[in-house]
Parts: structure tokens; C-alpha cells; sequence
């Protein structure tokens, strides 16, 4: 029989009862010692670590500092309260910490890397690249370090070195799920969904509840074309995870998203309503009831606006059906918005999130308008013109293109760079060279903001007159673009709030998809079934936007021809 052990002092005994786990006993320990001597800096120090692993960072944080102020260049001190402050989101202050206790003692390998990784969060990715290769240096065996460095890396854009660095921890610790998880995520951003797709069902393999790598095992699978394999996998994550998963919201709304796609709108709704428990999804519930598909009667309806620019035109297109059911329409959104959505069938009136909110009966969020309303077949969801513009319009430069002979066509190639697949939808404005080379063809760029730097590279003998700088400067977003596109032959654009305008406007517009494009166009066909005057152009291979622009390119000959 194994005599148990003894310790020498209480703070021993604490920092078993710690390691094992037993907080309450650990805690229980320490208060022992400073019963005895108040101002004991040791334990004052791991009561605080205890403190911030019962999830009370702000108590540790009093503890941590009275033991700093007893011992203010004790490296393990400064290094601790950099981590609770770290935790907390405390930032700035968790590196002001990290680099004191580095000042101390500047070969501090965890220290070096978790001041990288506060400093990566604070977006300084040169400084927290530079901590990070020096704690490897000093630990080239630190597989948390390595890992961490291979996020400083992506951040920095500089995949193929970040995938390296993922690589080295994974050879380290082959059975950490984590490691392999970054990794995984280095390849799928890397395009390389193959790799992606293994790599995330090892990840799987060491830990089947690791919802990230489920998700984004869907989405390696789904950019491989496999839609219903991406499906069933989100659906057997479901089935796996634990009740009250945090997870639990997003996993439902990739399910649904990929419903969607797939053309299952009845479904996909029910998913996509998930999106509504996510945290920080969306603008800030109005204190109003909400409202669940029922007979308004008059009443009024606060419609919130959800995500962008182009899902206003398309979900708000939806406030005719509103009205026909007896309710009042008022637009909640962006001030710059107002104007332009007021236009719109349906809508009585307008509000801006930051203006008081007006006398309503209920409210609902825009993109639940189609779940609501019930509209679950793809004919139900084919809106004609919606969208009628008012005021004085762009008669200056309508005025302009008048004088142009031949076919005249709007374009835009550059959506939001923000958005997380616009690497995929956008397109670069060079491609749309083999529309200008058409006989009778005049380019009219409406491109605003990101994207417009490629305008330098045009062609100087081919067509184009950019318009992008100057529209819209008065009168509310899209406003002038409006009156304008009205006054042009049609529209050519990759998948931007232009074509959602196009088709609220009733505009003849072709739209360059890409292989796997946005859940709203589907995976087939020409046609939208949210807009009849659109045409859907899809990539046949990924990354491909020449072929698809070869294609647009004859559609519209055709018509120039027809135009003369």
C-alpha cells in the first residue's frame, strides 16, 4: 500500500490540490498562508491564478497586482496578470504586461508567445510575428508557439510560410486536434479542399464534438462540388452535438444555406431562421413583438435590415406581399439606404437604426420575410419590379450617355471585400475586356469604392467611361445609379448589390457566377428565381472567369446586333 504523500507547507499542498484540479481545496490552501502573512506575495500570486480558472477574472486580477505590488519585477507575476488580462479582452494591457515580464527576463518562450498572440489580436502582426519566431527560436520544440506563429502568418497573408509553421506543430504533436485544425484551415484557404477535407476529418477523429472543423469539413466538401456530402455531414453534426452546444445555431444555418442552394426552400428557411440566435447576428432586436406570419390588419411592421446592400433589394422586394396583407411597411436601416428603399412597393416609411424607433405594432427581421410569408417554391419567390425610383435623378449623365452610339452597359466587378467569400465572387475588371472589344459596345463602369484601383490597367484604346466616383455623392446610395442603369441598355457585374438593383429595377442583367457561387443563385441553370430579367452566368471551372466572359461576350454580340 502507497503511504500518501505529505507536504512541508500549506502553499505546497495548495498547488497540488491546484494542478489536480481541485480549486476550492487549492484556494482553501492558500488563504491558510496569507492568514498567516497577508502580504505573501507567492501566495496571493496562485490564489489569483485560482481565482481566473473558476472564470473570475477580475478577482484575479485584484490578486495578481497586490502580489505585483510586493513584488513588481517578478517576471511570473507580470507574465500571469498579462494572461488574465488577456482573457478579459483586455489587450493593451495584457501587452504592456507581457513585454514588462519580458523586460525581466527576455527568454521567456510562452510569454514571447502569448504577447504575439494579444498583439495579433490587437492587428500589430508585424511586432506579434516577430515575438512569435522569437519564441520558437529559443523552444524550436514549442508546438503551441509554432502553431501560433502559423497564425500571425495567415494574418499577415503569408499563407504558404503559415501553412509551414502549422505543419511543424502538427509534427510535434501529432495528436493535437487544434493543430491539425489550423492546418486544415490553412489548406481550405489555400484552395486546396482536397487536403482540407482530410485534414479536418483527422481532426474529427481526435475530437468528434470539434464543431469548427464539422463546419468547415462542409464547407471543403461543398467547395469541391460535393453539396450533398457537405449536407449530411452538417446534419450528423447536429445529431453529435451536446445539447446547448455554442455551436449548435451556427452549424443550423450552414444546414441551411446549404438547403438553399440546393433549392429545398422549405427546409432551408427553418434553418436559415438560426442565424437569429447567433451572437451578434444582425442589428439589435427592437423592444416591439415580433412579428410570426400573421394578418397585420393595418397595423404598422418595423422590417430590420439584415447584412448588405444587394439583401435589402432582394428581401424588401417582399414588402408588396406585406402590404397585401394589411400591414404598414416601415424600413429600418442604414441612413444612407433610407432613401433609395423608400422607393420600393410596399414600403410607407423609413427609419435609421440610430433614430428613435417609431410607433410599431411588431417587427421582424428582413431575411425572414420569405420563412414567414411561406413562399417555399421557387415560383412563389420570382418578383417583376419592384423598385421605382423618385426625385431628380441623374439627368446630367443619362443626358451623357444619350450621345453614345451602340450598346451601352453598365458594369461592376468588386464586391465587398469584407465579406467572407468575395475572394470567389468578385472578379477582376480585366475580364470584362472581352465585352469592350465588341463591335457597337461602350463600357459604363459603376464601381464604387474597393475595386476601382484596377481602373490604372485599362486598355486606353478600348471603351469604358467610369462613372463609379460620381454617382450617388447626393441624395442616398444607389440613388443616382438607379436613374442611370434605367437609361442604359442592361447590366453586366459580378454577384453585387448592381444586380440585385438590376433586377428590382426590372433591367435586363447578366450576372458571372462562380463555380460554387452564393446560396441564393443555386447550383444550375440560367435563370434567377428571384429576378425574371436576370441571366446567370456560371463558371465551368473554378477560378475561371475568362470562359465565362467569352460566353457573356456572344450573348451580348447577339444583341448588339439586334441593338443596330
Amino acid at each position: 500500500m502507497t503511504a500518501a504523500r505529505s507536504y512541508s507547507n500549506p502553499l505546497e499542498t495548495g498547488l497540488a490540490h491546484h494542478r489536480a484540479g481541485r480549486l476550492a481545496k487549492a484556494e482553501k490552501a492558500y488563504k491558510r498562508v496569507l492568514a498567516k502573512d497577508a502580504k505573501d506575495a507567492h501566495a496571493l500570486h496562485l490564489l489569483g491564478l485560482a481565482a481566473a480558472d473558476r472564470g473570475r477574472g477580475e478577482r484575479a486580477l485584484q490578486l495578481i497586482e497586490k502580489a505585483l505590488a510586493l513584488e513588481p519585477e517578478n517576471a511570473n507575476f507580470l507574465h500571469s496578470a498579462g494572461h488574465v488580462l488577456a482573457t478579459v479582452g483586455r489587450f493593451e494591457a495584457a501587452a504592456e504586461r507581457y513585454e514588462a515580464a519580458l523586460a525581466v527576463d527576455p527568454d521567456r518562450a510562452l510569454t514571447l508567445s502569448n504577447l504575439g498572440n494579444v498583439l495579433r489580436r490587437l492587428d500589430r502582426i508585424d511586432a506579434a510575428t516577430r515575438s512569435l519566431q522569437r519564441a520558437v527560436e529559443l523552444d524550436p520544440g514549442f508546438a503551441e508557439g509554432w502553431s501560433n506563429l502559423g497564425l500571425a502568418l495567415r494574418k499577415a497573408g503569408k499563407e504558404a510560410d503559415a501553412k509551414a509553421a502549422f505543419a511543424r506543430a502538427v509534427a510535434l504533436r501529432p495528436n493535437g486536434a487544434n493543430f491539425r485544425y489550423n492546418l486544415a484551415n490553412a489548406a481550405l484557404a489555400a484552395d486546396d479542399f482536397e487536403s482540407a477535407a482530410a485534414a479536418f476529418r483527422k481532426v474529427l477523429e481526435l475530437e468528434p464534438a470539434h464543431a469548427g472543423a464539422c463546419m468547415n469539413l462542409a464547407t471543403a466538401l461543398k467547395r469541391q462540388g460535393d453539396l450533398a456530402a457537405a449536407t449530411d455531414v452538417l446534419q450528423d453534426t447536429l445529431a453529435a452535438l451536446p445539447k446547448n452546444h455554442p455551436a449548435t445555431a451556427e452549424v443550423h444555418w450552414n444546414l441551411g444555406l446549404n438547403l438553399l442552394t440546393a433549392g429545398d426552400y422549405r427546409r432551408g428557411w427553418r434553418e436559415f431562421e438560426w442565424r437569429r440566435r447567433m451572437p451578434g447576428y444582425g442589428a439589435e432586436a427592437p423592444r416591439l413583438p415580433a412579428w410570426r406570419g400573421e394578418p397585420m390588419g393595418g397595423r404598422r411592421l418595423l422590417v430590420n435590415h439584415e447584412q448588405g446592400f444587394g439583401d435589402a433589394f432582394q428581401f424588401m422586394g417582399f414588402a408588396g406581399d406585406l402590404a397585401a396583407r394589411g400591414a404598414e411597411v416601415i424600413y429600418r436601416g442604414p441612413r444612407a439606404m433610407l432613401p433609395i428603399i423608400g422607393c420600393m412597393t410596399g414600403v410607407s416609411g423609413t427609419v435609421a437604426f440610430e433614430d428613435p424607433l417609431p410607433e410599431a405594432h411588431a417587427w421582424v427581421p428582413m431575411m425572414s420575410l420569405p420563412y414567414l410569408l411561406d413562399l417555399t417554391e421557387p415560383a412563389d419567390l420570382l418578383r417583376g419590379e419592384t423598385l421605382v425610383p423618385s426625385g431628380p435623378g441623374a439627368a446630367a449623365y443619362t443626358e451623357r450617355l444619350a450621345a453614345i452610339a451602340g450598346l451601352r452597359i453598365g458594369i461592376c466587378w468588386q464586391g465587398n471585400p469584407d465579406y467572407r467569400a468575395d475572394r470567389d465572387r468578385s472578379i477582376p475588371l480585366k475580364s470584362f475586356i472581352w465585352l469592350a472589344r465588341l463591335p457597337g459596345v461602350t463600357l459604363i463602369a459603376l464601381q464604387k469604392g474597393a475595386g476601382r484601383d484596377q481602373l490604372t490597367g485599362w486598355p486606353g484604346g478600348l471603351p469604358l467611361i467610369d462613372l463609379g466616383a460620381e454617382i450617388d455623392a447626393a441624395g442616398g446610395a444607389f440613388m443616382e445609379t438607379a436613374q442611370l442603369i434605367r437609361s442604359l441598355d442592361l447590366v453586366v457585374s459580378s454577384d453585387t448589390a448592381l444586380v440585385h438593383l438590376a433586377g428590382a429595377l426590372g433591367i435586363e442583367a447578366h450576372v458571372a457566377l462562380a463555380s460554387m457561387p452564393d446560396w441564393r443563385w443555386g447550383l444550375e441553370g440560367g435563370r434567377s428565381v428571384w429576378y425574371p430579367t436576370l441571366t446567370l452566368h456560371r463558371q465551368r471551372r473554378p477560378g475561371d472567369w475568362d470562359e465565362v466572359f467569352r460566353r457573356i461576350a456572344q450573348t451580348i454580340e447577339r444583341r448588339a446586333r439586334t441593338h443596330a
